[in-house]
């Protein structure tokens, strides 16, 4: 685990055996060690999803998989509002996000403190990923949509522009809480 990884509270490694694309041959020609790894915190506020969505696309772009940044940045910003919303719930802060959607609030549950929303993103050979990490307990599940439903489309919206995804608890991992959720992303042409 790197130090990157380490503070994100969860192992690449771990994150890199989710996916194996359908593919053993291509696993195979990318068993080698994660060539690339950004991490950002994000405190619990609306403009945090922006940050991330921001954090994302330079990322890519650095990377040199910018053709990935319009649909990596919708997921990202998807998956932090997730966390936002359902894994943090309001911290009484100014601009903090409202919508707790029966989540704690932080502000009142101490256990919070000090354990911001983080974003993580790797490469590897031809495939990025992006996780999230929240403190909170709830799993995450696409939702079922009525006709005129307005919310709820977030993990629908994920499960479409990425090859997969998924979550892990972060049970067993010294001083965390919560869940980490992640979505992979094949490079086009490479």
């Amino acid at each position: 685990m790197t130090a990157a990884s380490a503070a994100a509270g969860f192992s690449v490694a771990t994150l890199f055996r989710m996916d194996p694309l359908g593919d053993d041959d291509a696993l195979a020609a990318e068993s080698g060690p994660v060539t690339d790894i950004a991490v950002r915190a994000l405190g619990p506020r609306r403009d945090s999803v922006k940050a991330a969505r921001d954090f994302a696309q330079d990322t890519l772009a650095r990377w040199g998989a910018a053709q990935l940044s319009d649909d990596l940045a919708l997921v990202v910003s998807e998956l932090v509002t997730n966390a936002l919303c359902h894994g943090v719930g309001a911290s009484g802060e100014p601009g903090a996000a409202t919508d707790t959607g029966g989540a704690r609030d932080t502000a009142a549950d101490p256990g919070t403190a000090g354990h911001p929303v983080q974003l993580a993103m790797l490469r590897k050979g031809r495939r990025v990923m992006c996780a999230v990490q929240d403190p909170g307990a709830g799993l995450p599940a696409p939702q079922d949509l009525g006709d005129g439903a307005e919310t709820g489309r977030g993990l629908h919206i994920v499960e479409c522009f990425s090859s997969s995804w998924g979550w892990f608890p972060l049970t067993g991992v010294a001083g965390r809480t919560g869940k980490v959720v992640w979505a992979m992303f094949q490079i086009p042409g490479q």
